[in-house]
């Protein structure tokens, strides 16, 4: 039997927007996504084409990419890209990223300008994990494919240069939630040790009842697209059967590597990373919470605004800390 997603209750005010940010969404509008199985096919294909170009320019920058394979729990083979300098010393630390889109769209390219500073700026490899998008596949098989990935990472690391007790899991939005479920496999499987988790307005729990899913019956990413996306990952057996892609819902929060989570104050995963974060310190854990005023989702897209920069700055900060290198001198764009 299908496990229903409990509709949200009656919509409550949210907080107002940073006016640098409801300026440029004035500009660029609000997009819906639409789950029809025809437009959902579509936006893909845009979205890969509109990603592509944050690859090529990677490599016009002299940044090299090697494009890999890893063979998943159910014997799919799952490509993974590994982003670095030719002159960065091995061995490097690594960040492992998820891509975000709901987990029904999106590209491992989708933050190639955020690659290019880490691999600038901290000497880094980058890994980027293209998973498997539902409902083509259902949970758990996304969080299986990035744990695929990060342990083979993790056993060819001599190979591919990197240090293998130097490496961050990060990812944004759904790929937040599902690089939070990959530490969580890690731990439950005594897999490969984490130095810390990047979670950036990280999609945890489907359930999705607190004050911020009330709060956002629209803007970018609402409760509607969020119930939606949801359905489809979690299928017929609901969150029952979605284990670690479902990190809000799994038991304990122990053991876990160190945390940054993001999130703005006016978006809808404010309540539950919040909340995340509270049961992490509840377990003894180490979690670091900045909740941005008057961002929404998708708002560190604007690196124009200043809480934007505020928001790169904090990260830079974080990761310098659990990377255990000073920052480099960079000429890594400084868009900020």
């Amino acid at each position: 039997m299908t496990e229903e997603i409990p509709p949200s209750s009656k919509s409550t005010p949210r907080p107002d927007y940073d006016p640098e940010l409801e300026a440029s969404l004035q500009i660029a509008g609000v997009y819906v996504l639409d789950f029809e199985p025809g437009n959902l096919a579509s936006v893909r294909e845009g979205v890969r084409e509109w990603a592509l170009a944050g690859r090529t320019a990677l490599e016009d920058a002299g940044i090299l990419i090697e494009d890999l394979t890893v063979t998943a729990h159910d014997g799919a083979e799952i490509t993974y890209h590994h982003v670095r300098q030719a002159a960065s010393p091995a061995p490097r630390p690594c960040v492992v990223y998820v891509h975000g889109g709901g987990m029904v769209i999106g590209s491992p390219w989708d933050s190639a300008i955020e690659y290019r500073r880490w691999v600038e700026e901290f000497g880094a490899s980058v890994v980027t994990v293209d998973y498997r998008l539902v409902p083509e596949v259902i949970a758990p098989s996304p969080v299986e494919d990035c744990y695929a990935v990060l342990s083979d990472v993790h056993k060819r690391a001599s190979e591919l240069g990197i240090d293998p007790d130097g490496i961050v899991i990060a990812g944004l939005s759904a790929g937040g939630g599902l690089a939070a479920g990959t530490a969580i496999l890690a731990r439950e499987r005594g897999g490969p040790p984490l130095c810390g988790q990047l979670l950036m307005a990280p999609m945890l729990d489907p359930r999705a009842e607190g004050d911020s899913t009330r709060q956002v019956p629209d803007g970018p990413w609402n409760r509607e697209e969020n119930r939606a996306a949801w359905a489809l990952t979690l299928g017929p057996d609901g969150v029952a059967a979605a284990g670690a892609n479902a990190p809000a819902c799994v038991e304990s929060l122990a053991g876990l590597p160190p945390a940054l989570l993001e999130v703005g104050s006016a978006e809808i995963f404010r309540t539950e990373v919040v909340d995340y974060a509270t049961r992490i310190w509840r377990e003894g854990g180490d979690a670091e919470l900045h909740v941005w005023s008057g961002g929404f989702h998708g708002f560190q897209s604007y690196t124009h605004a200043t809480v934007t920069q505020g928001v790169l700055d904090s990260r830079r900060n974080w990761l310098s800390r659990r990377l255990g290198r000073a920052l480099q001198g960079t000429t890594a764009p400084r868009d900020h």
